[in-house]
């Protein structure tokens, strides 16, 4: 079986991202021949977007170049390297986008002469495959934030939706995410599939004895209002309790440079900068306490992690985050779920609900500092049932189903 993966961003550096790598090795020990188109900035080595696939099965679209003259379009609106929002995406951008991502396709297509291509995200590069493609089966993951897109950039959204209703099967992350992509996009629910998210196994895992002398706090992910970032900061400078906060992640443009400069302002706060898997694993270990305050959320591979590797979790209370850490975990008291506050858009905070969400935040982090210095270990058995069904292995068990059950189609 060959199969061409497809990923407008940069490669391992975004959930979608990681979890693209996660797949291809997966796939790889599985005998699958495999290659990869992504949106890679002019200068960047092919190495570094994807060192398991070689160089000839590589094939970029080149931001910051003469074809495409701007940073790499990111499917969120901060992304952890330079980039471009789509909500500014107006008919010269769009079609100078949708011209270098044809090129570049069809070269693939005509080198590898791919089975099945699999595409990441219900967005612009999964409608042109299509179009481009009709008689080769296409199969999508989603990660969620094209449907956040679908809200922030209205002017390519009834375009993307007619382009993408011709995939043969759609990939998702959990049930409400099935319910999102059946209400907003039109697909029937025969062509959706629950094939979930994992992790690494072999780099997160337990160490007892890892864990740092002061209780530390870790954030990992891109740092933005939309990840809830400034009112973390906020809440942990009121915080009464001993404790350490430590910032794993990073960003472009304005919002991020306010979250750096208000870290820098508190001698307890570490900004650690973008982390591999390795490192994060690392980071994870040594903490007790996970906190991801988002508004929105497309793919938290993060809470899995660090909860294999024995951290407590505080998070907003989100769409699939109870049905990812179970419902025994939270009534356990392992997980602290904080009320999602009202929303202006898909993910801004007004003025008027930041107190209640400040105070929500801050007592569930004091709740979970004081069961760390209680030093309360719980065994929860069905989380535990949930992180020994969420290695990347059987995640590409059941996507493996899904090419099988496409590939007939494919040509001979």
């Amino acid at each position: 079986m060959r199969i061409l993966h497809c990923l407008s961003q940069i490669p391992g550096k975004t959930g979608s991202g990681v979890y693209l790598q996660a797949i291809v090795r997966e796939a790889s020990g599985n005998g699958i021949e495999q290659a990869v188109v992504c949106g890679l900035p002019a200068a960047m080595p092919l190495a570094d977007a994807h060192p398991e696939i070689a160089d000839e099965n590589m094939f970029a679209v080149r931001f910051e170049s003469p074809d495409l003259p701007f940073p790499v379009a990111g499917m969120s609106d901060v992304m952890p390297y330079p980039s471009t929002r789509f909500s500014t995406f107006n008919h010269l951008l769009l079609e100078q986008y949708e011209s270098a991502f044809k090129k570049t396709l069809s070269e693939a297509v005509s080198k590898f002469s791919p089975d099945i291509i699999h595409t990441h995200h219900l967005w612009i590069m999964t409608a042109l495959v299509k179009k481009l493609f009709p008689e080769i089966p296409v199969v999508t993951s989603v990660h969620g934030t094209e449907l956040r897109q679908l809200q922030l950039a209205e002017q390519l959204s009834t375009k993307i939706i007619k382009g993408v209703n011709e995939v043969d099967r759609v990939m998702v992350l959990n049930h409400d995410q099935h319910r999102q992509v059946i209400t907003g996009y039109g697909f029937p629910a025969a062509k959706v599939v629950v094939t979930g998210t994992g992790y690494r196994q072999d780099l997160f895992c337990r160490d007892f004895c890892a864990k740092e002398e002061i209780p530390t706090i870790i954030y990992a992910g891109k740092l933005s209002r939309a990840k809830g970032v400034p009112w973390l900061l906020k809440a942990f400078n009121e915080l009464e309790e001993e404790a350490v906060l430590w910032l794993a992640g990073g960003g472009d443009g304005p919002e991020t440079e306010a979250v750096r400069a208000a870290a820098a302002s508190n001698e307890r706060i570490h900004l650690l900068g973008a982390l591999s898997q390795t490192e994060l694993a690392v980071r994870f270990q040594r903490a007790h306490i996970m906190v991801l305050p988002s508004f929105y959320e497309g793919l938290p591979l993060v809470l899995l992690e660090a909860l294999a590797c024995d951290c407590r979790i505080v998070v907003t209370d989100l769409p699939g985050i109870r049905e990812l850490v179970s419902e025994e975990a939270i009534a356990e008291g392992l997980v602290s779920c904080i009320p999602k506050p009202p929303l202006t858009g898909p993910d801004t905070l007004e003025t008027e609900h930041e107190k209640p969400f400040l105070i929500n935040l801050k007592k569930a982090l004091s709740e979970q500092l004081e069961r760390v210095r209680e030093q309360q270990f719980i065994c929860c058995h069905k989380l535990q049932k949930t992180l020994d069904e969420t290695g990347w292995h059987k995640v590409f068990n059941r996507i493996e189903k899904v090419y099988k059950e496409v590939k007939p189609k494919a040509r001979s």
